[in-house]
């Protein structure tokens, strides 16, 4: 009989550490942030990145201390409801949050057809029809529901492996890139270079930076599945970031190393790095590299699917969603009746995105849209949960009476600050078919709050951390 407990001690550190690693997609800043970064923010990529990193070290302080005090599967929110009692807010938190997950399955289930659409393209000269691209972006969501069904322990071995293919190849690429590469410099990390000025560099860091860094907060959501959760799970989202703002920093630099003022160019074919390893190192090299972009970026959003039924399920567990959303299956300990509901939320996403743009603006750009829209609204609500925790932290300290003015309040509101004028100036400038945002972000904030007041007599709470109750429990 299914149950409405998820099954602990599942996950080691390492299998953390390269979960969130698989999440962020290493390959992405070879193939796909690291475009979107570039045709933004031009030859100032990769401090897009290194500043982005830099920033989610300050939000990090936050999600370091909670991780280890509060161990639940509706992760983030938990974090802000566990410091600040209000159902409207804390709840919303996870809508957001849950927004954020298949907001990103969606986009990178469109960017699974894309890849191999413009692969092809760049490769062959071949167009693949839209049917066809709408079938292989199916791929991902289906892969997940199988995946998703079964123990977390399944996911954590693809993890690894993934993971460490990813890291090793697109390191090696990157250094033969450099070495190769007659444009070496400083001037990529000038914000001065920026193509687009400001608007353009945050607007880079949103789409690129913080796009890709954001799965590293996709463990937050196993507290109650990791193995000493309270110790495990800030060492392991440290380390994650620590590997994944080097390695993405340095890919992306690598990129813009190779094409130098030839940027422009490459960037006309959508995958700048395919172009360029084909360039320097012919065709056998880069279809290795479009393989194994290709998987990841399948396996990715197929990994992340899991943050989001755990979501789904601590929201139901609380009384804000459907009390058949708690079910976990009892061989497998995966919440099962959450996996169902994300897999048809995610082919429904893929359609509704994908059909309209590709006839209003074509295969190319309408692809392209796609993601980009998805990926920039899904950001600012990563970036609103980030401020939110933030601001969480420094009112359970002072509860706690352990109040650190610099560590607990000045950094991470300085975190807080930068992710604010990040968004301001993300969404300066829109224009096109990524005005959607506008509609998109102010819609789901409200479908939020109507949905919390809906339900508010059948939602339950979290007790505050309080000196007499220093930790939460584990359900």
């Amino acid at each position: 009989m299914a149950g409405m407990k998820l099954k602990s001690g599942s996950l080691g550190f390492w299998g953390l550490v390269f979960y969130a690693v698989s999440v962020i997609f290493p390959a992405g800043a070879f193939a796909v942030t690291g475009v979107t970064a570039m045709t933004y923010a031009g030859t100032a990529a990769p401090l897009a990145f290194l500043v982005g990193g830099a920033t989610l070290f300050l939000a990090i302080i936050a999600i370091y201390i909670f991780s280890s005090k509060v161990s639940n599967a509706g992760g983030y929110y938990k974090y802000v409801e566990s410091s600040v009692h209000n159902k409207y807010l804390s709840k919303s938190m996870g809508l957001y949050q849950l927004f954020w997950v298949i907001g990103d399955m969606i986009a990178a289930s469109i960017i699974v057809g894309w890849f191999l659409w413009t692969g092809l393209v760049t490769l062959t000269g071949y167009s693949l029809p839209l049917i066809a691209v709408l079938l292989i972006a199916f791929i991902t969501p289906i892969i997940y529901l199988i995946v998703g069904f079964f123990s977390i322990k399944v996911s954590q071995k693809l993890a690894l492996i993934f993971g460490i293919i990813q890291i090793a190849f697109f390191l090696l690429l990157a250094i033969a890139l450099i070495v190769k590469a007659p444009y070496n410099g400083a001037q990529y990390f000038n914000i001065g270079n920026s193509t687009n000025g400001l608007y353009g560099f945050f607007l880079a860091m949103v789409v690129g930076a913080f796009l890709a860094y954001g799965g590293y907060g996709s463990i937050v959501s196993f507290g109650e599945e990791a193995k000493l959760p309270k110790h495990t799970l800030k060492k392991a989202i440290v380390t994650a970031l620590l590997i994944m703002v080097a390695f993405d920093t340095f890919v992306v630099y690598a990129l813009e190393a190779a094409s130098g003022p030839n940027l422009g160019t490459a960037l006309q074919f959508f995958a700048p790095g395919l172009y360029l390893t084909k360039a320097y190192f012919g065709i056998a090299l880069t279809l290795i590299a479009f393989a194994i972009v290709e998987i990841a970026q399948l396996m990715s959003p197929v990994l992340f699917g899991n943050s989001a039924s755990r979501t789904i399920f601590a929201l139901a567990r609380d009384g804000l969603l459907p009390k058949s959303l708690t079910k976990v299956h009892p061989k497998y300990g995966s919440p099962y009746m959450s996996v169902f509901v994300v897999f048809a939320v995610v082919v429904i996403g893929i359609i509704v995105t994908m059909v309209p743009l590709v006839a209003l603006y074509g295969e190319s750009n309408g692809l392209f849209d796609s993601f980009v829209i998805w990926g920039t609204a899904i950001t600012i609500f990563t970036l609103i949960y980030h401020i939110a925790t933030n601001e969480s932290l420094p009112i359970m300290m002072h509860r706690l009476k352990r109040m650190n003015v610099v560590s607990h309040v000045l950094a991470p509101t300085l975190g807080s600050i930068i992710m604010a004028v990040a968004i301001y100036y993300s969404l300066q400038g829109l224009s096109g078919p990524l005005l959607t945002v506008l509609v998109m972000i102010p819609a789901w904030i409200i479908i939020s709050l109507a949905i919390v007041y809906v339900r508010r007599n059948k939602v339950k709470m979290e007790p505050l951390l309080t000196r007499a109750h220093p930790t939460d429990s584990i359900r």
